[in-house]
């Protein structure tokens, strides 16, 4: 062998060195920012709440900032999590369920305190769109709905939210760690992918920071440790079979007391948008306006106003603003969410007085009006049979609510509605709970009706 020979091999072998060892060493591990990056998680549950799967997919969506940058009521296609990538995650389980059926997803980021200068005073995260305090939370909520949108959860606050914010960081570096020792052995393993196997790699995964111990099914950062996350839930579960999109709600929480700097309120649930997650692996989100909360001005007004039960009563509501939907809880354990802000009803069997509220939500937030004991439903009185008495009736009851006020309605045609029968009489209960009335009527026939106002 020649010394030219062995100068060209030294040399060739010196740019692999330096060309190709850097490539390998770069393209096998994960990229993630705790500040402010967005981590959309899968992984695959089986019936009784344990892994279906051998493995879990994190994928690294990019700064929320680009998100927050999507135009209002635009939607984007998020290519990093596609239909390749969630069955190559997801391939060895497709003997016993469909590849995309059963996995539970869902998209988080949060600002970890900024202590020093380099990345803003006072713990804030400086971007372009306005200085997010440390700590803000980005996170989503499932709901059952693809037009619906859930109930925004309330904010927390800065030492409540803390545990919260390690906990997405840690899933960000776990990946990073994971992907790291998986090297080029995992195809799926890239700057922005990886796919995770949960036997070997158990105490950094995604279940390790997102799942409850005592049940796995349900995602929620911990908040069965005494972690109370708002709503409890964060993941989504696609059906078996799914063949229908699904819906995550995005929201962003700055600690109680903080200024939003998107809208500069200190109280707002932020809504920022929502995913959808596709039979077809497609992977969206759409940006929801940027708009403040809706202003609750005149929450509600009802017909039927108090009464015996069981009581009926109409409710109709005067709020104004952008509102994507109104939820009625009316105080007797019925909850019911109206998309179109028209009148709703209600039926209260047992007496009693009922505190009722209306929550409005909109692209901005939500806002609630609540009016304590608004109905009493008075107990049925027990009437009595009238007697003749000079040939006038004469009635009487017990059981009556002392102090409320009631009425007696007369017809001589029974066909008659019943808003045409014509009032006779009008009292108060008597404070032993008993009533009396004698009629003056002098017709020969006659129907009588015990109403309360």
């Amino acid at each position: 062998m020649n010394k030219s020979f062995l100068n060209r091999l030294v040399w060739r072998l010196a740019l692999l060195v330096v060309v190709v060892l850097p490539e390998v060493a770069t393209a096998q591990q994960f990229v993630y920012n705790q500040t402010g990056d967005v981590l959309a998680g899968f992984r695959k549950m089986n019936s009784s709440g344990g892994d279906q799967g051998n493995y879990e997919l994190v994928v690294n969506l990019g700064s929320v900032t680009n998100l927050l940058n999507v135009p209002a009521g635009n939607t984007i296609t998020l290519s990093n999590v596609n239909y390749s990538a969630l069955t190559n995650a997801f391939l060895d389980t497709a003997g016993s369920v469909p590849v995309l059926a059963q996995i539970q997803w869902s998209a988080f980021a949060a600002v970890p305190a900024q202590p020093n200068s380099s990345r803003g005073n006072n713990g804030f995260w400086v971007t372009p769109l306005g200085s997010f305090p440390g700590f803000t939370l980005w996170f989503t909520l499932p709901t059952a709905n693809v037009s619906v949108q859930t109930t925004p959860p309330a904010r927390m606050g800065s030492t409540i939210a803390t545990p919260f914010q390690g906990e997405m960081a840690s899933i960000g570096n776990g990946a990073f760690t994971i992907s790291g020792f998986l090297g080029a052995s995992n195809a799926n393993n890239t700057p922005f992918l990886v796919r995770e196997p949960v036997t070997a790699y158990s105490a950094s995964d995604i279940t390790a920071f997102i799942g409850d111990a005592g049940n796995k099914s349900l995602g929620d950062f911990a908040s069965g440790n005494n972690l109370p996350l708002p709503a409890g839930v964060v993941e989504n579960t696609t059906p078996n079979p799914f063949n229908a999109a699904q819906r995550d709600d995005f929201y962003m929480l700055c600690p109680a007391g903080s200024a939003n700097p998107l809208t500069g309120s200190t109280t707002d649930s932020y809504f920022a948008g929502y995913f959808l997650l596709n039979p077809n692996g497609t992977f969206t989100f759409t940006r929801a306006s940027a708009s403040a909360a809706p202003a609750v001005t005149s929450v509600m007004s009802t017909t039927g106003t108090n009464g015996f039960g069981p009581l009926t009563v109409v409710f109709t509501n005067s709020t104004s603003g952008s509102i994507t939907n109104w939820v009625w809880n009316f105080g007797n354990g019925n909850i019911i969410t109206n998309t179109t802000g028209g009148y709703v009803t209600n039926t209260y069997a047992a007496g009693g007085p009922y505190t009722v509220s209306l929550t409005v939500n909109g692209p901005g937030g939500s806002s609630t009006s609540t009016l304590a004991s608004y109905i009493v439903a008075s107990p049925k009185p027990n009437l009595g049979s009238p007697t003749l008495t000079g040939g006038k009736l004469a009635f009487g009851g017990t059981n009556c609510p002392a102090g409320v006020q009631y009425r007696i309605l007369n017809t001589t045609n029974l066909t008659l509605p019943f808003a045409s029968w014509t009032p006779v009489y009008t009292n108060n209960f008597l404070s032993n709970g008993s009533f009396s009335y004698t009629n003056s009527m002098t017709q020969n026939t006659g129907f009588f009706q015990l109403v309360s106002p």
